[in-house]
């Protein structure tokens, strides 16, 4: 969600993860339930909703992109950005050609 700005349903969105719309939407109902996560009616279709991140969604995202980061650092100290870029460009391709989408570039 807070890689892809604009508009996201359900179906996109198990799209993009390579996943079912069931086990997302499964995803979706609990991350609704526990505030992080808006799913409202799409103005197109009454039968489509509309997912968004809450404030205190965006900010566990946060928190956990930070957390992931610190521990790529500590795992991988001699990594350089260079050759981080490089393995995440190659493991986005591999991925793409087995029939996954394609994350964000990266940074």
């Amino acid at each position: 969600m807070d890689a892809h700005p604009g508009t996201l349903n359900k179906q996109a969105a198990a799209v993009r993860l390579g996943l079912t719309k069931g086990t997302v939407s499964r995803q979706i109902e609990k991350a609704v339930d526990a505030g992080l996560m808006t799913a409202t009616e799409s103005p197109h279709s009454r039968r489509e909703k509309v997912l968004a991140l809450t404030p205190e969604g965006s900010q566990v995202v946060r928190t956990g992109d930070s957390l992931l980061d610190q521990t790529l650092v500590e795992q991988m100290p001699d990594l350089s950005r260079d050759a981080l870029r490089t393995t995440i460009e190659t493991l986005s391709t591999l991925n793409a050609a087995l029939g996954g989408s394609a994350p964000p570039d990266p940074v």
